[in-house]
C-alpha cells in the first residue's frame, strides 16, 4: 500500500512510501515530515499542519481488473499458463528412492 503525505493547499506529494525496504527508517510521522521540510510545502511555501482524522484518505488500488484476474485464474487452472513458459524439451528429474 502506498502512503503519501500531500500538501492540502497545492496537492504536491511531499513524501511517498512505495514499498517495504524503501529506506531504513520506515514511514515517518507527520511531525517528522514537518521537521524535514521546515513546516512549509517545498512547492507553494504554504504552512503545513498536523492532519486530523478527516484529512486521512484510504483508497483501494486494485492491481487487476476483475476480467484480468479471472483470465489469470482460468489460465492457471487449465494449464495454459505453463504453456507460455519457455522450458527446454527435457525430461524432468523425479524423486527416486534409494
Amino acid at each position: 500500500m502506498v502512503v503519501r503525505y500531500v500538501c492540502k493547499h497545492c496537492g504536491y506529494v511531499i513524501w511517498e512510501f512505495k514499498e517495504v525496504g524503501q529506506d531504513y527508517y520506515g514511514i515517518p510521522t507527520p511531525s517528522e515530515i514537518m521537521l524535514v521540510t521546515g513546516g512549509v510545502c517545498p512547492r507553494c511555501k504554504h504552512e503545513l499542519s498536523i492532519p486530523n482524522i478527516k484529512d486521512i484518505k484510504i483508497r483501494p488500488r486494485p492491481r487487476y481488473t476483475i476480467s484480468e484476474f479471472e483470465r489469470h485464474i482460468n489460465e492457471a487452472m487449465t494449464g495454459n499458463l505453463l504453456s507460455r513458459i519457455n522450458l527446454p524439451n527435457h525430461d524432468f528429474m523425479t524423486a527416486q528412492e534409494a
